[in-house]
């Protein structure tokens, strides 16, 4: 099973209004799926990112200045990250709720899924965020990000339900300071951020994953261990 992800063509022309837009491609063709991740996604702005080292992997500046996503065991090849930091920001919950970078603060790592209800393969791992956001000890979370802003919101709902998804979902506008800038760096999707307690990105990775679980468990234990911090088991 090879990795899927959709490619996003508009995320912001409509800030005006307060909305996302969010326009996609059809998902990569299988030869694509199997490259490396800064040929699947670049960052907003045009650049690429070089920071590859020898195995394919990428390495990101953790929060005590070690390397992310270097000589890991598993299936996930992580990248630096291409989207931004999350120091400042306010936004809705997708049941009427805020939710803000102050409720980063009491957890060592936050995982971060940007989505959309246009994408298949977001859509398709739902289910297994779900199980996966159940399952994860009181240090770290996990919250989802909807792009599609308040247009999609009722089919999210369903979606997230039919998922038995019970975490947290981010509906930003453009006022959401923060999250609304790193919304637009998304240029695939689905994309998954890590973040530490200030905000910080730590390192992503881009599209679905052959094991889901096992990739965040790896990319999060890897964030602990430059922390100083035990690992955890996810399931």
């Amino acid at each position: 099973m090879k990795k899927m992800f959709v490619r996003l063509t508009a995320v912001s022309a409509a800030l005006a209004m307060g909305l996302f837009a969010v326009g996609c491609s059809a998902p990569a063709n299988d030869g694509a799926a199997d490259k490396a991740p800064t040929e699947q996604g670049q960052p907003a702005n045009g650049g690429s990112n070089n920071s590859n080292n020898a195995n394919g992997s990428s390495s990101g500046q953790g929060n005590s200045g070690a390397t992310a996503g270097d000589n890991w065991s598993g299936t996930d090849v992580a990248e630096a990250p291409t989207v931004g930091n999350l120091g400042n920001f306010t936004a809705d919950t997708i049941d009427g709720g805020t939710f803000s970078a102050a409720d980063l603060r009491d957890k060592d790592v936050t995982v971060v899924n940007f989505w959309s209800i246009t994408c298949p393969p977001c859509v398709a791992e739902m289910p297994d965020l779900a199980k996966i956001q159940a399952a994860l000890p009181e240090n770290v979370q996990l919250i989802t990000v909807l792009l599609d802003s308040q247009s999609g919101v009722t089919e999210a709902k369903s979606i997230l339900a039919d998922a038995g998804y019970k975490g947290v979902t981010l509906v930003p506008s453009s006022s959401a300071g923060d999250l609304a800038a790193a919304c637009g760096d998304i240029m695939y999707m689905p994309t998954t951020v890590l973040y530490d307690a200030n905000g910080q990105a730590l390192s992503e990775f881009i599209g679905g994953q052959q094991n889901l679980e096992r990739t965040i468990q790896n990319a999060v234990n890897h964030q602990l261990s430059i922390m100083g911090k035990p690992e955890i088991t996810i399931g």
